[in-house]
C-alpha cells in the first residue's frame, strides 16, 4: 500500500509541476506577442518622426537697388542729336563712365578738318587760304539727384576749341536736365541750360601783332542718346 500511495502521490507532484511549466510557457508566449506587437507601432513612430519635412528656410528677399541708372554697363558712348544737326561738321562724342549709380564723367573729343577754298575765273585759279583744323577736347559730368521715373540730374561740360594758328574757344555749359530710360543701358537725356564762350585769337596786321578777344553766352539745348556696352 505504501509503494501505491508514494506512486500516485509522486503522480500528482508530476502532473501538478507539468501544469505549472505549462502555464509558465503560456505566460511568455502571451508576453512575447504583445512586444512584437508593439514593436512595429514603435518602428512606425521613429519613421514617421524621420520622415518628418524639415523646417522650410524663408528665402530672404533682395532689396531692389535705388540706383537711378537700370543695367549693368559703366562704360558707354553717347551723342548729342541737337548737336548732330545744327553743327553737321563737327561731331562730338562722349566717351562716359559711371562713377557711382548717380554719378557719370565724360570725356568729349571732336575733329573737323575744313579744306581749302580754290576759285576759278577766266582761267586763272586762285586759293582763298581759309583751311583749318577744329580739334574740341573737354570733360563733362552728370550728377542725378532723384530716383524717379525721370531722373534728374544737374550736370555740366568744359570744352576747348582750336582752330588753328592763334584762333581758339573756351565753352562752358551748365546743363541741368532729365533722363528717360528706353531699355537696360540706352538712354535718353534732355537738357535745357547756359552756354558761356569766349573767343579768343591774334592776326598780323602790317608787322603788328592784333589780338581779339569776345564773351558770348545764352540759352543751350541738348539731347543725348546714352549707350552703355560695357
Amino acid at each position: 500500500m505504501k509503494k501505491m500511495f508514494l506512486a500516485v502521490v509522486t503522480s500528482l507532484a508530476l502532473c501538478g509541476y507539468g501544469f505549472a511549466q505549462d502555464d509558465e510557457d503560456e505566460y511568455e508566449e502571451e508576453e512575447t506577442t504583445e512586444e512584437v506587437k508593439k514593436a512595429p507601432a514603435v518602428e512606425e513612430d521613429e519613421e514617421e518622426e524621420d520622415e518628418a519635412p524639415a523646417p522650410k528656410k524663408e528665402k530672404k528677399k533682395k532689396k531692389k537697388s535705388a540706383a537711378v541708372n537700370a543695367g549693368e554697363g559703366t562704360l558707354g558712348l553717347q551723342l548729342d542729336l541737337v548737336d548732330a544737326i545744327d553743327n553737321a561738321g563737327l561731331q562730338k562724342f562722349y566717351l562716359t563712365y559711371k562713377i557711382s549709380p548717380d554719378m557719370e564723367l565724360s570725356l568729349i573729343f571732336a575733329l573737323y578738318s575744313h579744306g581749302e577754298t580754290t576759285a576759278e575765273a577766266n582761267g586763272v585759279e586762285a586759293d582763298q587760304e581759309d583751311d583749318y583744323t577744329q580739334i574740341q577736347i573737354g570733360v563733362g559730368f552728370d550728377y542725378f539727384i532723384t530716383q524717379k521715373l525721370l531722373p534728374i540730374s544737374i550736370g555740366g561740360e568744359f570744352l576747348f576749341n582750336h582752330w588753328g594758328e592763334d584762333n581758339s574757344q573756351i565753352d562752358i555749359n551748365i546743363l541741368p536736365g532729365f533722363r528717360a530710360n528706353l531699355a537696360d543701358n540706352l538712354y535718353l537725356t534732355g537738357k535745357v541750360g547756359l552756354s558761356i564762350n569766349y573767343l579768343f585769337s591774334s592776326e598780323d596786321q602790317g608787322g603788328a601783332t592784333v589780338d581779339y578777344s569776345r564773351l558770348d553766352f545764352g540759352l543751350k539745348t541738348g539731347c543725348f542718346i546714352s549707350w552703355f556696352f560695357l
